[in-house]
């Protein structure tokens, strides 16, 4: 890596926030300690307070204070650009003497064009799924597919009875954000295939289990109409690193029938730690997930409605087929060797193409590439 060793790697965003954006800088600090890829941390704003250990054993010794020269790879939305470079400078850092990445996330089919003009500040784009790829270039934005690390890792795990959920059970999980546009994420949909299931057989041990991040007390007030049901278990507290890892681990099936994901990271991580994905079809997801690897749920293509989410106007998503998720489902319930098959070739391979060292290497190929043409 000689051509890398003058030109310092730092990766720039919210490294301690527990947000999407947050995860997704911390996937790629992970993936460039897989290679050993010598780079720095900085934290743009500052603001996520410090709690999680995981965090601190990741970043603590990456973090820095003052933006250096070299190449930078900035974890940031579209939106937030100009923001970024103006804390950027004013922590010291002269933006035009390096050579700037930028990583943005969008979970729709195409990418907001007054965002895009943001975007060219920047020397170059990387984009997350080939969905977001194809995203950015219907606004004119080309892009280099590194992709996002969904492995973990290994440590301990808290158990099942930590978070309320039965050791007997056959558990569904689904995460999802009341804070920002949950009808993206479709909890309804999960509900009602559970429902399904337990109507077609009341007496099976099954339980749903819903991580619900709250939004101004939305989180208590929607689980009010579902958590006095003993077979639905609502978690609605924040949980830090070991507490997703855990709550994950202890899923059989990993349920999204979202109907649009920039990458699907929920989906992709279950998978890494050996548990089943039924996801929807459709999006970022469907790098890592296929029809021998996972159960892919059918859909159909419809237009957005007006405020549905931002830059609707034109747009389309996903509507999961309910019912084909539960014939999907239905052969691993009655038949447990059946999903343990299933998950562990849904393991190795996401972890082929998505693990820690896989997206690594991706990120190191490109980084020589730059080094070599500067």
């Amino acid at each position: 890596m000689a051509e890398l060793d003058d030109l310092p790697v730092t990766i720039i965003g919210h490294p301690w926030a527990p947000i999407g954006m947050g995860e997704q800088l911390r996937s790629h600090v992970h993936a460039c300690n897989a290679v050993h890829l010598h780079h720095q941390v900085l934290d743009i704003f500052r603001y996520a307070q410090r709690t999680d250990q995981a965090h601190t054993q990741l970043l603590g010794e990456l973090e820095i204070t003052t933006p250096p020269g070299g190449i930078r790879i900035f974890h940031a939305n579209g939106d937030e650009v100009e923001r970024v470079i103006a804390a950027f400078e004013a922590r010291g850092g002269v933006f035009a003497d390096g050579y700037n990445i930028i990583v943005p996330a969008w979970e729709l089919p195409a990418y907001p064009k007054t965002w895009a003009l943001n975007l060219q500040k920047f020397n170059e784009v990387w984009a997350l799924s080939r969905f977001i790829g194809d995203s950015l270039a219907t606004a004119g934005v080309k892009s280099h597919l590194v992709g996002q690390a969904i492995e973990f890792l290994p440590g301990p795990m808290l158990p099942r009875r930590h978070f309320g959920i039965r050791e007997s059970a056959f558990v569904l999980l689904h995460f999802f954000d009341l804070s920002s546009y949950a009808s993206r994420k479709n909890p309804e949909a999960v509900l009602d295939l559970f429902a399904r299931i337990r109507a077609e057989d009341p007496f099976r041990d099954v339980q749903l289990v819903l991580k619900v991040k709250n939004g101004e007390q939305a989180a208590e007030d929607w689980a009010a109409g579902v958590a006095d049901d003993p077979q639905i278990k609502v978690i609605a507290t924040p949980l830090d690193t070991i507490g997703v890892k855990s709550l994950l681990n202890a899923c059989d099936v990993f349920v999204s029938l979202h109907r649009s994901e920039g990458f699907g990271r929920g989906l992709g991580e279950a998978m890494g730690l050996g548990r089943i994905a039924l996801g929807t079809g459709w999006s970022g997801n469907v790098d890592f997930m296929t029809p021998d690897n996972s159960l892919m749920v059918d859909h159909e293509r419809v237009k957005l409605r007006r405020d549905e989410y931002p830059f609707w106007r034109g747009q389309s998503w996903a509507d999961a087929d309910v019912e084909h998720a539960h014939t999907l489902l239905r052969p691993i319930l009655n038949d447990p060797t059946r999903g343990a098959q299933l998950a562990r070739r849904g393991q190795a391979e996401a972890l082929m193409t998505h693990g820690s060292r896989a997206v690594g290497l991706r990120i190191l190929a490109r980084l020589r590439a730059i080094a070599a043409a500067q």
